[in-house]
């Protein structure tokens, strides 16, 4: 199985976000990045992309395609890369979303690796601590039943199903989770914010974001904790066997 050049994260919901959700994301999340309103900020692919100057509000440009459209596809610019939110309501391979509904959120990894330049490194770790706040935003505001992500694709074991892990109170340890707060009390909420891991940040909810490999290693990489971290969570680490 090739691996791809990016990190992807997959949030699965029991009901699919309401108009408002997407709304306060994408009006929250240019505040929280201090961009403006300009098309390179916030841009919608297609939709916007011949038609810029009568794009309109952003926020709620994107919250309506979200809420109407059966293939979803929004770049957000940062100071290190595009992060795209999409789905795929007619797509093939993740669960049907009409059962199951998702988002996604991709990221290229050029920008997070480590460059042999300290001014840059110093950079890059500033991109990586950025890079998994406004991850921990977004399960802030959309508070998933789970997420889960990694380098390289989003991928599970052959015999397991998107929709059955979702379902566990107890699901495997990637290197990019949300844990609803079912979860964090069955494991223990302190043994959750403790973890080893490299970013561990309590939601409004009573979930947890967790990055646990600084992005964008992976697992099995030289020092990253995912071990350790699995060990005191009691958690089982994720099979990557298969791609959705």
């Amino acid at each position: 199985m090739r691996d791809y050049d990016w990190i992807q994260i997959a949030y699965i919901f029991d009901t699919e976000p309401s108009y408002d959700t997407y709304k306060s994301f994408f009006r929250e999340v240019e505040r929280y990045l201090k961009i403006s309103d300009e098309f390179n900020s916030i841009g919608l692919d297609l939709e916007c992309e011949e038609k810029k100057s009568s794009c309109g509000e952003i926020a709620e440009e994107a919250a309506q395609l979200a809420t109407e459209e059966p293939s979803f596809r929004v770049k957000i610019s940062t100071e290190w890369d595009n992060v795209t939110a999409s789905f795929d309501k007619d797509g093939l391979g993740f669960p049907k979303y009409e059962l199951t509904p998702y988002l996604t959120f991709t990221t290229w990894i050029y920008a997070l690796k480590d460059t042999d330049i300290k001014e840059h490194q110093e950079k890059v770790e500033e991109y990586r601590n950025n890079f998994a706040k406004i991850h921990q935003f977004a399960a802030n505001i959309f508070d998933p039943k789970w997420g889960f992500g990694r380098r390289g694709g989003l991928a599970i074991g052959d015999d397991e199903t998107v929709e059955e892990l979702a379902d566990r109170t107890r699901p495997p340890l990637h290197e990019y989770n949300v844990f609803r707060e079912e979860t964090v009390e069955a494991i223990g909420r302190e043994q959750v914010l403790s973890a080893p891991a490299y970013y561990v940040e309590e939601l409004d909810s009573g979930g947890v974001f967790m990055a646990v490999t600084e992005p964008p290693k992976q697992c099995g990489h030289e020092d990253q904790p995912c071990e350790e971290v699995a060990e005191q969570l009691g958690l089982s680490l994720a099979k990557t066997k298969r791609y959705h």
